[in-house]
Order: structure tokens, then C-alpha cells, then sequence
């Protein structure tokens, strides 16, 4: 009703619950908006969360008898340790189990437990198609990716092979520029069948020739005589014998019987004998024990001071 300028205008309520429901909501409200600001909230601490939705994972409280939840693994942590990878050069059943994914993935590697070339490159192929960075090594995350299960230590790229250390010489026998081939066994006309017992060292004529290790001079000549021409044989302090034959000269003083020294010179690169029509070298032997004679080959070519440029 409308009242004059001494009453008032009262509406009447439709239910009488609404003001309270009213009260509650703005209450509510009231507390959440406290708790964003971080003001006091007049509830009490006991009603005040200890997080706020979102912020991280919060453990129970001790007496609600809810069991914490378990931690959450990572993929990589799941599969494979930390630092765990495969790279260029490594070998085993890891890189084989690798390829296989790959193949499973369209990348056609080849399924033989190395990681080659091949491989390296089908694993940037899958980088990029993850949009990873495409090292061409499948680190810890790419194998947990994989779903692969990694042992600890991974697998290492094959061993270099060990370094030839020769035994019987201590001193390459041509003290010069020369060419190291390996010809033993080779066919010579002048043999009558019967293979090459040595090797020949191509180098100049004149190019000095030395001891290869400490001993005697068994016997030698200075006149050309049959195949080896000029030519000395020696004998060092473990009864190992060497022939060095083709030589243009001999060093003036040495004789059987004469002790030389591990590079002492004891002749010169020529020609003689069989080798006259050819180019000059070195014909040298190794008799272990003064018995049969060895390919010198590796001997040879340890104790080579230019290696790079042997044959």
C-alpha cells in the first residue's frame, strides 16, 4: 500500500527461511573472499585449508585415517636411470631392442645391434618427429619415450684394438724416407716357387741401414753372393737372428764377431744380387731363436717411424 508523508512502505517477505538463507550465502562468501586475500578468517584456524586448490598435492592430516597417496613417477625415472644412454659405437641387446622400436615406429634401421651410422640417423628422424632436438643420441627421456628399460651401465662402443708392440726389434732397419709393404709369401721367380721370407723396404740407394737391436754380427759378405747379393746377418743377446740383404755397402769395421748396438749403422739400401735389375731396397728377416723365419710385418710396422706412409 502507499502511505502519505507519516508511513512507510513495507513489503511483506514471501517465506520467512529467505533472510537466513541470505545471511548464509553472504557469510560464505564472505569467508572465501577472506581466505584469497589472506586476511584473519573469523571461523577459527582449524577451518583454514592448508592449501588452496591446485597449489600441489598436501598430505592428509595425521588422525583423519586416510593413507597418503604414493609418489608419482616419471616416465624416465620409471625405465631408465639418470644419465643412461645410447650413442654412435655402442653395441649390445639395448641397441638391438632400440632398432626394433624404431622399426615399430616406420624407421627402417637395420635390427642388428649396433648403432651405426643408420641408426643414429633414424633416431633424429623420430627427434624430429617429436620435435626434440635432434642429437642422434637416444638419451634417458627418448628410451623412457620408447617404453625401453635401460640396464644401469649402457651399452659401450666396441674396444679399440689393442697396439702391436713389437718383441724382437727395438729400431726400424731403414734410417731414412721409405716404403714399408707387407710381401711375404709373394711370388719370385728367383725362388723357384718357394714364397718370400721377408719383406722389402723401398728406399733410396745409399739410405743408411741399421742394427734393430743390440748383439753380433754372425757373418757377413762384401762381395755379391747369390740371391741376397751383400748382405749381414746378425744375432742378438736372446739368439733371435736377423738378415739384412741387397745392400749397395757395409759399414767400414764391421766383421763376424763385431758387437753393434740397437741403430747403429751397419750398411746402405742398394741392389745387389737378384734385386740388381730392380728398384733399391731393404730385404729384411726375423728367425725367432735362430730357427724359421716369421712374417716381419708387424714388427716392422710398430717399430716404423712413418707408419702412415707404409703400404
Amino acid at each position: 500500500m502507499t502511505g502519505g508523508k507519516d508511513h512507510r512502505i513495507i513489503d511483506r517477505p514471501s517465506s520467512p527461511a529467505r533472510p537466513r538463507r541470505s545471511i548464509r550465502r553472504l557469510a560464505g562468501l564472505a569467508a572465501a573472499t577472506t581466505l584469497v586475500l589472506g586476511a584473519p578468517v573469523a571461523l577459527g584456524a582449524n577451518n583454514v585449508p592448508s592449501q588452496l586448490p591446485g597449489a600441489g598435492v598436501s598430505a592428509p592430516p595425521a588422525d583423519s585415517g586416510v593413507a597418503p597417496a604414493p609418489p608419482v613417477a616419471t616416465p624416465a625415472a620409471a625405465n631408465t636411470p639418470a644419465g643412461v644412454s645410447l650413442a654412435f659405437g655402442a653395441a649390445g641387446a639395448d641397441v638391438k631392442s632400440l632398432q626394433r622400436k624404431l622399426r615399430m615406429k616406420r624407421i627402417f634401421v637395420p635390427v642388428d645391434g649396433k648403432y651405426s651410422a643408420k641408426t643414429r640417423a633414424g633416431v633424429r628422424i623420430l627427434q624430429r618427429k617429436w620435435r626434440l632436438k635432434a642429437t642422434g643420441i637416444a638419451d634417458a627421456a627418448l628410451l623412457a619415450r620408447l617404453g625401453l628399460k635401460v640396464r644401469a651401465v649402457a651399452s659401450t662402443p666396441a674396444a679399440a684394438p689393442a697396439v702391436f708392440v713389437a718383441q724382437y726389434i727395438k729400431v726400424f732397419p731403414v734410417s731414412g724416407p721409405h716404403v714399408l709393404t707387407d710381401s711375404w709369401g709373394d711370388f719370385r721367380a728367383s725362388l723357384r716357387g718357394q714364397g718370400h721370407q721377408g719383406n722389402d723396404i723401398m728406399a733410396a740407394r745409399g739410405v743408411p741401414v741399421v742394427a734393430v737391436a743390440d748383439g753380433t754380427i754372425k757373418r757377413l759378405t762384401r762381395q755379391e753372393t747369390g740371391l741376397g747379393g751383400i748382405w749381414i746377418w746378425q744375432v742378438d743377446n736372446a739368439g733371435n737372428e736377423y738378415y739384412y740383404a741387397h745392400l749397395n755397402d757395409i759399414a767400414a769395421g764391421l766383421d763376424a764377431g763385431s758387437k753393434v748396438t740397437a741403430g747403429q749403422q751397419i750398411g746402405t739400401v742398394g741392389n745387389t744380387g737378384d734385386a740388381r735389375y730392380g728398384d733399391p731396397h731393404l730385404h729384411f728377416e726375423i728367425h725367432p731363436g735362430g730357427g724359421s723365419a716369421i712374417d716381419p710385418y708387424k714388427e716392422l710396422l710398430a717399430a716404423d717411424p712413418q707408419r702412415g706412409k707404409s703400404g
